[in-house]
């Protein structure tokens, strides 16, 4: 993702110091935005163009005011993006493409590869499984890395209620794929 320097606004007065900024953080959370936004979107190209309107909302805003809390503000436009577009695609009575899955791995051993894709996809099958404020919360922790509070302040929720959530996932997933493998 490319941003022009001249839309980096209220930046510090050295333009190469606020571009370097911009493309560490593009650097840094790209990819797990994406996730995220495919997350809500299952859709490649829309949650690219999410990802690239979050990244220019950041370039709108003054420094001190969002580096302080900037995952979780990144997580936060993006969601509401989502949200926003979600909400469009409804009215319009349009279907979105299936989320794809990537099954490669790079493991040597046919076998390695079938036994290690068929425990990917037993908990992915698993995590689908789970309601769906319950993945967001699993996404927002593992992929994203973000804390309980953050997650909070993303999706509005309280923070114990998120450790709760999130414990519940786990121990749902935990359950679901010991029992699976002991069949």
């Amino acid at each position: 993702m490319k941003l022009d320097q001249g839309s980096v606004e209220n930046r510090p007065s050295d333009p190469s110091t606020s571009r370097d900024w911009i493309l560490d953080i593009i650097e840094q959370h790209e990819r797990s935005l994406m996730r995220y936004a495919l997350h809500f979107v299952h859709n490649q190209e829309m949650a690219r163009d999410i990802v690239q309107d979050t990244f220019l909302q950041l370039c709108r805003q003054k420094d001190d005011a969002v580096r302080s809390k900037l995952p979780a503000w990144l997580f936060t436009v993006c969601r509401n993006r989502a949200i926003d577009h979600g909400r469009k695609e409804k009215r319009m009575k349009t279907s979105t493409d299936e989320l794809p899955i990537d099954k490669s791995d790079p493991r040597p051993s046919p076998a390695a590869i079938a036994e290690s894709r068929d425990a990917f996809e037993t908990v992915l099958n698993q995590v689908m499984q789970l309601p769906a404020r319950e993945q967001e919360l699993l996404q927002l922790k593992f992929e994203a890395g973000l804390s309980y509070q953050e997650m909070a302040d993303i999706t509005g929720l309280s923070k114990s209620n998120v450790g709760f959530l999130l414990h519940k996932a786990v121990s749902t997933l935990r359950d679901r794929t010991s029992s699976h493998e002991n069949k």
